[in-house]
């Protein structure tokens, strides 16, 4: 047997399994939504402009562009999506 020790063998099965999950991530958890109740129309640098409030990106670059910005906490917020009620096709 490779491990002799029952913890020490359940412990490198949960690192197993939660890399492999890592891996195999949901497609909606790349995509962040951020919404402006405040300014509706609001314009930021480099083309980004909300939509009745909402703008949707699946870019981690422009998410870090938002998550920068000085207005970010104060007047823009962001969405979180619940994966766990999405069916996986199995």
């Amino acid at each position: 047997m490779p491990y002799k020790n029952i913890e020490e063998r359940r412990r490198c099965a949960r690192e197993s399994k939660r890399r492999a999950r890592a891996r195999q991530a949901h497609p909606l958890m790349k995509i962040k939504i951020f919404v402006c109740p405040r300014f509706p129309s609001l314009r930021l640098a480099a083309g980004i402009q909300f939509d009745a409030g909402f703008f949707v990106s699946d870019d981690p670059e422009i998410q870090a562009r938002i998550e920068r910005d000085p207005h970010f906490a104060r007047y823009i917020f962001p969405l979180l999506i619940d994966t766990s009620c999405i069916p996986t096709g199995e």
